[in-house]
């Protein structure tokens, strides 16, 4: 059946009027509401949205001439948009934005295809079937490898729904510790029972002083040094016994632990690298950054509370969580969006989301960097932040560039100046890699190489022996000891050297060379070991994978702090 010509440009003007709309809302539709991301989903905004856009221009500048052909592009674009819709929006912001592409597709297919024989309409619409088709599973292929398991999920089963959404705990010290949790319902008075029992038979009682803001947090003291802790949310007097959990004080002066370290997982992971960890039965997990990739470059709290609740909900990652003590310090795609600086549109609600979420350890000005320091036994550990103070990376490489900023750079280079002298180790946690060559723009130490120098000569100064450094970002674990770490003006070796990545995306390698090899690939993780029997501190550097495979080690002594 043919169309007359006035439905037929009826249908061509609804075509590109659908097609404009398309193209409006997937540009200004999140600004207005219209569409709404899932937890973590702003990567499609940043990164996935403007490839197909490019693709519906291209569909629509054809359909001025070849209608049919314009529908065809169309309709591979929307069937390849399903997969990221789906994972990275909202259900009804996802079905809205497909049909929004879908819709020109169909017309301009229908203009052309009307006025075609019986036998070549059949064969115009099993092309389109076949595109479509080809468009979904490139769309779905190229999902999974972009942001897809790396390896297979954890073998912790969910837990049943309770008051308590998730529960972790931080600012571990000999005497004390912070628990914070989430409460999914409305309450009059929570409290946090805290036992060495694991069945309670004696608890402290710890009250919930904040208000009640859904995130509570307990600040415990009194704690015996050493040793485990029991705890579990009391909510209008009913104990949560779902979501119980544990930490252990840290030892004082000599002795032996071991503290594992994380970097990077994709959004909602629950990959069988946390229960790897785990098993590893350590005194501390420290995540060194990217702990999700919600990229979320909009200044909306929200936005931060719901892929934080998302990732500390996931059953792996939350048992790994109220196993054990956690210390964190974020990365870019935690922070902000994809290299993000201290010009981040969303610095504020980072900063924010940070400190009402995270049990951290005392940490400077509501806008001040999160960096921060803790010791365990004779072993201080720096956590710096390499994002929230940097200037941007294109900046002129001199002594004004900064990664770290001049409030965190003064107080780093004091707190390690000072902890190199009191302690038998130093333990630097920079977040980003150090060992790379010069590039102005590099996202790296090697772009910012002014500031770099000027912290190694810091450490030849003041003659600093007793530094390891632990790094993350880079989707690798590698080992240095000591032979490309050094950036200053002095000859000779530098300090050891661990990178731990990636927990749960896809490998990559940055940097380099380390001397004791690396490896990329997701399902990653890293561990120190300290033996300290009071005259000399072995330690042991390695990485691991998922599987249980030890993947690089390498073990060295700190002479005795009396001949410091």
């Amino acid at each position: 059946m043919r169309f007359s010509a006035e439905a037929i440009a009826a249908v061509r003007f609804a075509a590109f009027a659908f097609a404009v709309a398309a193209l409006l809302l997937s540009t200004f539709g999140r600004r207005y509401g219209l569409v709404r991301f899932a937890p973590g989903g702003s990567s499609f905004d940043t990164l996935i949205r403007p490839i197909f856009v490019a693709i519906f221009v291209v569909a629509l500048l054809v359909a001025m001439r070849w209608e049919i052909v314009g529908g065809l592009i169309a309709a591979f674009a929307a069937a390849g948009l399903v997969a990221f819709a789906a994972q990275q929006l909202r259900t009804g912001s996802a079905v809205l934005v497909v049909v929004a592409f879908a819709i020109p597709a169909l017309l301009w297919f229908i203009i052309d295809v009307h006025a075609l024989s019986a036998k070549r309409a059949a064969w115009a619409v099993g092309a389109a079937v076949a595109l479509s088709a080809v468009g979904f599973l490139l769309g779905q292929f190229a999902y999974r490898s972009v942001w897809g398991a790396t390896h297979p999920e954890s073998m912790v089963e969910p837990l049943p729904d309770s008051a308590v959404a998730w529960v972790w705990s931080g600012r571990v010290g000999p005497n004390e510790a912070t628990v914070r949790a989430k409460i999914d319902r409305g309450y009059s008075l929570v409290e946090l029972l805290v036992d060495t029992d694991s069945g309670f038979a004696d608890p402290a009682v710890v009250a919930h002083t904040g208000g009640l803001s859904p995130v509570v947090s307990f600040d415990i003291g009194g704690l015996q040094a050493d040793t485990t802790h029991h705890y579990a949310v009391r909510v209008d007097g009913v104990v949560d016994e779902v979501r119980t959990g544990q930490f252990r004080t840290f030892p004082v002066g000599p002795s032996s632990f071991k503290v594992v370290f994380g970097a990077c997982a994709r959004v909602g992971s629950n990959g069988r690298v946390f229960d790897a960890i785990n098993e590893q039965d350590p005194l501390l997990y420290m995540i060194l950054g990217d702990m999700h990739y919600g990229d979320n470059d909009v200044d909306n709290i929200d936005d931060y509370r719901d892929v934080l609740d998302l990732t500390l909900s996931q059953p792996g990652q939350a048992a790994l969580y109220r196993s054990r003590g956690i210390a964190y310090v974020w990365d870019d795609h935690d922070f902000g969006a994809n290299d993000a600086n201290s010009a981040s549109t969303s610095r504020a609600a980072a900063m924010a989301s940070y400190r009402e979420y995270v049990p951290s350890y005392d940490l400077a000005g509501a806008q001040s960097s999160i960096h921060q320091a803790f010791t365990i036994g004779r072993v201080r550990f720096i956590l710096t932040d390499a994002r929230s103070a940097r200037d941007d990376q294109a900046k002129v490489d001199d002594a004004d560039k900064t990664m770290l900023g001049l409030e965190q750079k003064q107080w780093f280079l004091s707190e390690m100046a000072q902890s190199s002298q009191d302690h038998e180790l130093v333990v630097w946690i920079n977040p980003v890699p150090w060992v790379a060559d010069t590039k102005v723009g590099a996202d790296n130490w090697g772009g910012y190489a002014t500031e770099r120098a000027e912290i190694a000569n810091f450490i030849v100064d003041r003659d600093i022996d007793n530094l390891v450094m632990i790094s993350g970002d880079a989707h690798m674990v590698a080992i240095d000891d000591g032979t490309n770490t050094n950036f200053s003006e002095a000859p000779g070796p530098g300090f050891p050297l661990l990178h731990s990545a990636a927990l749960d995306r896809p490998g990559s390698t940055k940097g380099g060379p380390y001397s004791e090899g690396v490896i990329s690939g997701g399902g990653q993780y890293a561990m120190i070991e300290v033996a300290d029997d009071g005259i000399t501190m072995s330690i042991t550097l390695s990485a691991h994978s998922w599987d249980g495979a030890e993947l690089l080690t390498y073990a060295f002594d700190v002479a005795a702090l009396s001949t410091r």
